[in-house]
């Protein structure tokens, strides 16, 4: 009984809330369409491995995700259909990366406090749960970004520990095939190791063994792949910068980032100014080294929402410490509460409202 009350009390407890709190608004309030576009193509993916005979094959999902379609098929054993397995594994990374976003948080401020204020903007943000808990592979990629680079920045503190240098490399070779996102935590390690104090002899040494290291399992993966079925990333990239490029704009990069985190940056500001105030080399050296991997989707051709989303784990990590540099409960209360009521409300209706693509 005692642990159960413990429990409650804990910041666990108090995300573990507001997870919940964010689907049941998600399923039963907004009444979310988990449904999209690439949905269909996941589920023909499926199909195709369960012995389907397909007019078209999605051969860029089956070479992208094969473990969250594995995944999901393995869990649609459970659950009866295909989108009840997708829907499933999501949920468990849902629920994984907010506790390990919190451990990411707290590795680099070494506060509670700010690991639970970070925690609670990137938990609900609107793209968390309106991109995250749906029939597609997002969630799977930014679980495993934001726990490679978890792993990257314990193996920067204690360099002396190389099981987290292997983690972080095994983390991103693994989630590279649940989404690409999966594979910016290698970005995260190879930063960081750049930027530490290593003899730069060190630094070379571990960079190629981290990339060698991490290009084993996809690049087995993808050569059985292209001799297969004849179709490599190259051709799903190629694809999207002939179909997307053209509406790739200034404009419509402002609207995006404004969108993806917009209740958000006004308090991110005011972590940036208390960064500077209270400045600490060993943490910016930190922020500096993660903000690479978080400005990865601006190399792919399609500017999405649910692309952008890996810059918001960033910007709540800042805006979290601004957070907790006001001392007064009641108006950081006060600012999470609208924060949280605009990502519920306000956000939705913008989105549809200037036509942005998901």
């Amino acid at each position: 009984m005692k642990k159960i009350i413990n429990f409650l009390k804990s910041k666990y407890f108090l995300l573990f809330a507001l997870a919940v709190f964010n689907l049941l608004v998600a399923f039963y309030v907004i009444k979310l369409q988990q449904w999209s576009s690439d949905s269909e193509t996941y589920l023909k993916a499926m199909q195709y491995l369960h012995g389907a005979n397909l007019a078209e094959i999605p051969y860029n999902r089956l070479l992208t995700t094969p473990f969250m379609l594995y995944s999901a098929s393995l869990a649609s054993w459970f659950t009866g259909n295909f989108y009840g397995g997708m829907l499933a594994i999501n949920l468990i990374f849902y629920f994984l990366i907010t506790y390990v976003f919190y451990q990411l948080a707290f590795a680099i401020y070494r506060n509670e406090t700010v690991a639970t204020l970070s925690s609670i903007l990137f938990l609900a943000n609107y793209s968390m749960y309106n991109y995250g808990i749906t029939y597609n592979a997002d969630m799977g990629g930014w679980f495993f970004f934001v726990l490679g680079s978890f792993f990257a920045v314990k193996y920067f503190y204690d360099n002396n520990n190389k099981n987290f240098f292997y983690l972080a490399i095994l983390s991103s070779s693994v989630g590279v095939l649940f989404k690409e996102y999966g594979a910016l935590g290698l970005i995260s390690l190879i930063m960081l190791i750049l930027f530490s104090a290593f003899p730069y002899k060190r630094k070379i040494e571990e960079v190629l063994k981290a990339s060698l290291f991490f290009s084993i399992i996809p690049a087995l993966y993808y050569i059985y792949f292209y001799l297969k079925f004849n179709y490599s990333y190259f051709d799903w990239y190629f694809f999207n910068l002939n179909v997307h490029a053209q509406s790739y704009s200034l404009i419509l990069l402002i609207k995006i980032l404004g969108w993806v985190y917009l209740a958000g940056w006004p308090i991110f500001i005011f972590g940036l100014w208390q960064e500077k105030k209270y400045f600490d080399k060993s943490r910016v050296i930190i922020l500096t080294a993660l903000l690479p991997a978080s400005l990865a989707f601006l190399a792919w051709p399609a500017l999405t929402q649910r692309i952008a989303f890996i810059f918001v784990p960033w910007l709540a990590l800042i805006s979290g410490y601004g957070l907790s540099k006001i001392k007064n409960i009641y108006i950081v209360s006060a600012i999470l509460i609208m924060y949280i009521l605009i990502n519920f409300s306000i956000t939705p209706f913008l989105i549809k409202f200037i036509n942005l693509p998901f």
